[in-house]
């Protein structure tokens, strides 16, 4: 029996809060608005929703809840919207993540058991169309760069010709004269479509780059330019960039056999903590186990904090200690830098030695 009056109850209860809560007399146009595609530089974006007091009483907005990227305009909590008065409120969309956006509302009125109101409105976020000017925009005096670096990547240095493009545009109203700075290194050369650049035209440069006499071992940076007749900066300065590798591939096979060969115990050190602004310090002991004289041509650092003692050159069957120090003003938090012996070793070309270590 008393299961049988709770159950009784509780209906009773759900149908008067059903028949209490009632909808709002303030009724609106469209309750759900699309905005299609919006660039993003057209952002904030505006949308507007529009209603009508449909009872015979005067009604307020009390609360419009939105998201924080959203902005409600046009409203006054104060004002009464009389009966049979129409009116709109704004809302400024400011988010411009890239994407689909869906946002809900919420209207709340005085109106007394009445129910709340949910507007929503969405989107999409698109990137907005490049113009001209994003694609070149490493300006260079009257002249703009899509790019002014080139990096011919990892290269043998018994290639000859390795060739990439640049483009440029002219920004002033007058032509522009082009040519190769005669100072440029020999084994950089540039090729332009036309010697001279129009206004508002685009101007192709192919960059050759000869390695075989560029007479260099492992990561190289070069400084060229471009001789122009422009009023500010005539020197149009480009950065070129390779790796290079030996080719030991026309080695033949006896001389193969008298190589030298690059040994270590191990190539990784683990100086576990630091104080930032000390030193760390760290040896590794290189052994030459070929039969000929073992050269370290060059040593390329990952960071400007590293030193290095190194010998140039192994004996057959002698072995020699590198000295690294690490200053440790700079850095921060786990630390892994590297060193990377070059070397005339066809088998050990390049040996990487890895130090790493907490840096507080």
């Amino acid at each position: 029996m008393q299961k049988t009056f709770l159950i009784l109850f509780f209906t009773f209860i759900c149908s008067t809060l059903q028949i209490t809560a009632q909808e709002s007399n303030l009724k609106f146009r469209g309750s759900t608005i699309y905005l299609g595609s919006i660039e993003e530089d057209k952002l904030p974006a505006t949308v507007s929703f529009s209603y009508i007091n449909n009872s015979k009483a005067a009604i307020k907005i009390i609360e419009i809840k939105a998201s924080n990227d959203c902005k409600i305009t046009n409203w006054n909590k104060q004002k009464s919207i009389n009966p049979g008065t129409t009116g709109v409120f704004s809302v400024v969309y400011e988010n411009k993540n890239i994407g689909v956006f869906n946002e809900k509302l919420i209207v709340r009125t005085n109106e007394t058991g009445s129910k709340e109101t949910s507007l929503s409105f969405g989107g999409e976020i698109v990137p907005r169309k490049k113009t001209r000017a994003d694609y070149y925009a490493i300006k260079n005096g009257s002249l703009s760069f899509k790019k002014n670096s080139l990096n011919f990547g990892e290269i043998k240095n018994s290639l000859k010709k390795i060739t990439d493009t640049l483009y440029i545009t002219n920004n002033s109203k007058k032509s522009i004269s082009l040519e190769t700075n005669p100072l440029n290194p020999p084994y950089v050369s540039m090729q332009f479509s036309e010697t001279e650049i129009k206004p508002s035209a685009i101007e192709k440069i192919i960059i050759s780059y000869n390695a075989s006499i560029r007479n260099a071992f492992g990561k190289t940076k070069d400084t060229v330019s471009i001789q122009t007749d422009d009023d500010v900066n005539p020197l149009k300065e480009i950065y070129l960039s390779a790796d290079i590798f030996e080719d030991f591939s026309k080695i033949k096979p006896e001389k193969l056999k008298l190589a030298p060969e690059a040994y270590l115990i191990n190539t990784t050190h683990d100086f576990r903590y630091a104080k930032k602004g000390s030193d760390v310090k760290a040896i590794f002991n290189v052994k030459n186990k070929g039969k000929t004289q073992l050269v370290i041509r060059k040593i390329d650092l990952s960071c400007d904090c590293i030193k290095v003692n190194y010998p140039d050159k192994i004996r057959f069957d002698r072995d020699s200690p590198i000295e690294i120090t690490i200053n440790t003003t700079y850095l921060k938090g786990m630390v892994h830098e590297t060193v990377t012996l070059i070397t005339n070793d066809p088998k050990n070309a390049r040996i990487v030695l890895h130090l790493t270590g907490l840096v507080d």
